[in-house]
Order: structure tokens, then C-alpha cells, then sequence
């Protein structure tokens, strides 16, 4: 499940990865765009044994490192720009679901206005695709 806001840059990388990964055989990947809270239930009703959410966070890395976190290591309050909190969201999910839950964090460059992704974080982005599939 990756979730962003694609028009404020880096932060829309975890829908950006979410869409690369849908034609991804053996994955079953929601865009959750950037109200991730709305889409908890289309990600439960296919009784996955693993959620993978993914969003850029502000963890104070190099722009487009990438950290695996599991729900209860994201407590930082600003780590995320959406309502839900990953942390929140990931609680939630494996309490409803029985799934392990974790956070591929992305770390974002560039938060303003726009819809291209910094280019530290689009050579992720096209790293992450490539392994994934």
C-alpha cells in the first residue's frame, strides 16, 4: 500500500511506487494516493499475511535512502505529511487483518510544490520497481 501526495514532489513516491508495482505478478499493490486512511478496508478485504505501506518520511537520512520500519519504530508525529499516521495506519491494519505490517520509508529531497520527483529519489524509485519486480 504506498500512499502521497504527488503534487508536492518527493512526497507522492510511495503512490508513484504503488502504481509501478500493480502489472507486478504475485503483488497486490494499492495506489492509496494521499488519503491512505480511505483505502484500510480495500487492503483488508484481501487477506494479505503482509502490508507493506509505503510513504516518504522524514527520518533525517540522505535524500532517497530507504529504511524498513515496522509500525511501532514510526514515532515521530512529523515523520509523515498525511492524516493517518503510518504508525496508526500500520496498527490498524494488523490488528484487523493478522498481517505482519512495515514501513518502507522513503527519504524524501524536495516537499514543495510540483509533481516531478527529485532526481535522488526517482533513481530509488526506479531501483525499488526493479527489485520488486
Amino acid at each position: 500500500m504506498g500512499f502521497g501526495n504527488r503534487m508536492w514532489r518527493d512526497d507522492g513516491v510511495g503512490s508513484h511506487l504503488a502504481e509501478a508495482l500493480q502489472a507486478c505478478p504475485g503483488l497486490d499493490a494499492v495506489d492509496a494516493g494521499f488519503v491512505p486512511e480511505n483505502y484500510l478496508e480495500v487492503v483488508a478485504s484481501k487477506n494479505p499475511d503482509t502490508i507493506l505501506m509505503i510513504d516518504a518520511a522524514d527520518f533525517g537520512g540522505a535524500p532517497g535512502e530507504v529504511r524498513l520500519l515496522q509500525p511501532g519504530d514510526v514515532i515521530l508525529a512529523g515523520i509523515s505529511t498525511h492524516a493517518g499516521s503510518p504508525q496508526m495506519l500500520g496498527k490498524y491494519l494488523e490488528a484487523r487483518t493478522g498481517a505482519r505490517v512495515a514501513l518502507l520509508a522513503i527519504q524524501p529531497k524536495d516537499t514543495s510544490e510540483g509533481e516531478e520527483l527529485s532526481p535522488e529519489v526517482a533513481a530509488t524509485l526506479k531501483e525499488l520497481v526493479e527489485i520488486f519486480l
